[in-house]
């Protein structure tokens, strides 16, 4: 498992299968892979541990299991995934409750058919003995589960993302959908992280600004002074011509200024900036004015640069 992975979220899944002991095996090694595992062994509480826990983020089904604990063992049958798949869908269009599932069961051949275009299926045969089918399955949750979110974000802000995908690079779209993750952590690393992702994304826009608005290329803006900053320049430029609200001309130099100094660069101890107090709401601070200037850019590319009166 590459470094990346291992450095990934953990996810909260709940397994629904009535094979304990498999059950047991699966969630030791499903650890390794970043998945935390909760099990249930029938349908009925499956389903009430889904709708009275709001942490799960994905769901393994069996291809047969019982469909409440008093039914009689042997008598499982693949009513039950059918079921299932039926449920999790009435929990997204009642609830409105995404949960991505995959089918894990050792009737593979049996389901398939039924089974082909509505859920990923994964055979339990060959998983139990194959490390890297099992962290197949795993990943698909992961890979799953990150496109739900990003979907979320990117339909909280429409306008940000229309101008991000238009003018941004893949790298830069990544960072964006970072920061915007409800999930922040406290933690002062996890908090410094954003912040450098804040002042990198206010560089990228503030070129898109020189190149699409003032018609110069970013590389050259700033030359030919003896000790020429294109960042800072460009914010002076800004500010300078009057060429954005007061608000923005300001937020645009306090994320440049402060950031540069706490994030990219390593503070004296003389200095006020180090060991710089950060809170998740002066990062959420920082994250709003970040959308506020990508919204004054887009803006301004749509209806063209003007001079404010209001600075």
């Amino acid at each position: 498992m590459s470094k990346n992975k291992n450095r990934r979220r953990p996810i909260n899944v709940l397994m629904i299968d009535d094979d304990e002991g498999l059950s047991a095996s699966i969630k030791n090694r499903a650890r390794r892979f970043n998945v935390i595992i909760t099990t249930a062994t029938n349908f009925k509480d499956g389903f009430r541990e889904l709708e009275n826990n709001q942490k799960y983020q994905a769901v393994i089904l069996d291809g047969k299991a019982p469909m409440n604990s008093e039914q009689v063992q042997g008598t499982e049958a693949e009513n039950f995934v059918h079921e299932s798949i039926i449920k999790l869908k009435e929990l997204e269009l009642l609830h409105e409750r995404t949960l991505p599932f995959c089918v894990h069961t050792a009737w593979y051949i049996q389901l398939e058919p039924s089974l082909r275009n509505r859920a990923k299926i994964f055979d339990k045969k060959k998983t139990s003995v194959n490390d890297s089918l099992m962290e197949e399955m795993f990943e698909y949750l992961h890979q799953q589960i990150g496109l739900l979110e990003t979907t979320k974000i990117k339909l909280q802000h429409p306008e940000v993302f229309e101008f991000s995908e238009t003018y941004l690079d893949d790298e830069d779209n990544a960072f964006l959908v970072s920061i915007l993750s409800p999930k922040l952590s406290s933690k002062r690393e996890d908090l410094m992280h954003r912040l450098g992702f804040i002042r990198r994304l206010e560089e990228s826009i503030l070129n898109v600004y020189c190149k699409e608005c003032l018609k110069i290329d970013p590389i050259m803006f700033g030359q030919g002074k003896d000790t020429p900053s294109r960042g800072k320049d460009l914010i002076d430029h800004i500010k300078n011509k009057k060429l954005a609200p007061l608000h923005i001309s300001f937020m645009t130099y306090v994320i440049y200024s402060t950031q540069s100094i706490a994030i990219n660069h390593k503070a004296p101890e003389s200095s006020e900036y180090y060991n710089y107090p950060i809170t998740v709401y002066t990062v959420q601070t920082f994250i709003n004015a970040l959308l506020d200037i990508i919204i004054w850019v887009k803006d301004s590319i749509e209806n063209g640069v003007q001079e404010r009166t209001d600075n």
